[in-house]
């Protein structure tokens, strides 16, 4: 297979930074109604994931000399109309494993070894996360 090209490594890391902005928005606002205390340590275990993959993700966009989207994913609408806090927590391990699956698609493309070795760090993220879930 051939290697990604700039643009298109870059239009990747786009999209996962707006989910990840989105994950952690999710994780944030359902950790308010969180029910009980294993519930307030996955969402808090889930935001700080979440937030450590973006600063991860916008070292990979600043390095390849672009500029970080301001947005933030639809994934977020979707997950907060979700009332049961159980079922959205699952609905947000859909997400960690969107992310698992979309890196594990795109890592050995990637022609950076930057960029490469900071999407493993996102992956462990996520794969840790979701399993958490689990």
């Amino acid at each position: 297979m051939n290697k990604m090209v700039k643009s298109d490594t870059i239009e990747l890391l786009q999209e996962l930074l707006e989910g990840e902005r989105a994950g952690a928005r999710i994780a944030l606002d359902s950790l308010k109604e969180a029910h009980d205390e294993r519930q307030a340590t996955l969402l808090s275990q889930i935001l700080i994931g979440e937030v450590e993959s973006c600063r991860l993700i916008i070292n990979c966009i600043n390095y390849l000399g672009d500029l970080p989207s301001p947005n933030i994913g639809d994934f977020y609408i979707k997950a907060m109309r979700i009332e049961n806090i159980i079922d959205r927590i699952n609905f947000i391990d859909k997400g960690q494993r969107w992310v698992i699956k979309k890196i594990n698609k795109h890592l050995e493309l990637t022609s950076s070894e930057f960029v490469r070795k900071e999407l493993e760090m996102v992956l462990d993220i996520h794969i840790l996360n979701s399993n958490a879930i689990n």
